[in-house]
């Protein structure tokens, strides 16, 4: 498995929680600018997405029949069940108390495309708010089949050199789209503003496809280190640490930071530590390969999706960012471990029951005719494990040199306003 990829994703998805729970005012300054940017989570997970979708799918081609029909209902079943749970939830929740259920942004929540909407109630305020990340990731499932083999192409063709000049490229878009941003002052407009940075950098799913498409890049880059040292493990993710720790710590205030901040500043170093973590050498591959991190990775998804709204009603709440002392820091703790316990029974009750019955509905339905069938237990997007193992070879044939990936024994494939 790519285990410490798994525990990765708990990471992320704690600190988006934490990014809306606030944290205790009395928390050294640095610290607390830290917990702030914890929505950088989110572009972490479509990076992931596009990592564990290509380690798992290298040879998909287009459309094919049975084969692209299961891996669309593989998507579906593994983040919609949980995702139509909350929204059900939120839903009864404002009868219940009075107040009024939008028709029509109910309705866009309910087929996850209200983050192509411009109006940021629809897409963020009504119902769920980290729901609008699941449209972006539905729509990365949509171009999967299409874009793989483009990038496996390139593999077979270019090699690392291609690959590393792919993600180059990718970065250059992201780039190029912040500075149109940022040098016509949308960058500073309000979130609510159609024309912001916020709508278009941050929500809109056309704009993060660079970041998806870099994962997909990593994923084919995997198998070239098995010629690393542990030493360069080890330094890699030594940088990474400190380069978003400090970053985030550090960073100089301003809408063009802010704004950076949803993908620009982070497309290498996210790729270099992936690539890395993926071999599961280095200091923080064992400590997210831990047995508590994975297991938290593997809730990840639940977390990610239920907290919101529960957060509105839980007492410990409120008492995070007021009071002295030790009180805030307590309340902070017992506020996360709600959380986590809850998110621990939504995946285990409702996330992966749905999945299962789904999948199983799923092959039966589409069962004969159809050879390499799709693996159906990863879980690309917000959250969830990249749990299923792509067999030995799986990357050699998609255009990787047999040599490297048989030397390195192929591992297997395990906002901020959100």
């Amino acid at each position: 498995m790519l285990t410490a990829l798994t525990g990765l994703r708990a990471v992320a998805a704690i600190g988006v929680v934490v990014s809306h729970s606030g944290v205790p005012a009395s928390l050294p300054e640095h610290l607390g600018r830290i917990a702030s940017w914890g929505h950088i989570g989110v572009p972490m997970f479509f990076m992931l997405s596009g990592v564990v979708l290509a380690y798992n799918y290298p040879d998909l081609r287009g459309w094919e029949g049975r084969r692209t029909i299961r891996f669309y209902i593989a998507r579906i079943a593994r983040v919609m069940p949980l995702y139509w749970a909350v929204i059900a939830y939120c839903a009864v929740y404002l009868w219940a108390y009075g107040r009024p259920n939008h028709g029509w942004a109910l309705l866009q929540n309910l087929l996850a495309v209200q983050t192509w909407s411009g109006d940021l109630k629809v897409a963020m305020g009504y119902y769920n708010s980290p729901g609008w990340s699941i449209g972006v990731e539905l729509f990365f499932y949509a171009l999967f089949p299409f874009l793989v083999p483009l990038v496996a192409g390139l593999a077979r063709r270019s090699g690392a050199r291609g690959l590393i000049l792919l993600i180059l490229a990718m970065t250059a878009v992201i780039l190029t789209l912040w500075a149109a941003f940022h040098l016509t002052g949308h960058s500073s407009f309000k979130a609510d503003n159609p024309a912001s940075a916020h709508r278009w950098l941050y929500r809109n799913p056309l704009c993060h496809l660079p970041m998806f498409v870099a994962g997909m890049a990593v994923a084919f880059l995997i198998p070239y280190t098995g010629r690393w040292s542990t030493r360069r493990h080890q330094a890699i993710q030594a940088f990474v640490f400190g380069y978003v720790f400090g970053l985030a710590a550090f960073r100089p205030m301003g809408s063009g930071w802010s704004s950076a901040a949803y993908g620009l500043l982070f497309v290498v170093p996210f790729a270099l530590v992936m690539i890395s973590l993926a071999s599961g050498r280095g200091w923080m591959a064992r400590i997210l390969s831990t047995t508590v991190m994975v297991r938290l990775g593997l809730a990840s998804y639940a977390l990610y999706i239920t907290h919101r709204w529960i957060l509105f009603d839980l007492g410990t709440a409120d008492r995070i960012t007021t009071g002295g002392g030790w009180a805030p820091y307590g309340a902070l703790l017992i506020t996360l471990a709600v959380l986590l316990l809850i998110a621990e029974g939504a995946h285990q009750y409702i996330e992966e029951p749905a999945r299962r019955l789904l999948v199983r509905f799923t092959r039966r339905r589409t069962s004969g005719g159809t050879s390499h069938a799709a693996p159906t237990s990863t879980t690309p997007g917000p959250g969830g494990p990249a749990s299923e193992a792509a067999p030995p070879g799986r990357l050699a044939t998609a255009g990787l040199r047999p040599s490297l990936a048989d030397r390195h024994n192929p591992v297997d494939a395990a906002g901020r306003a959100t």
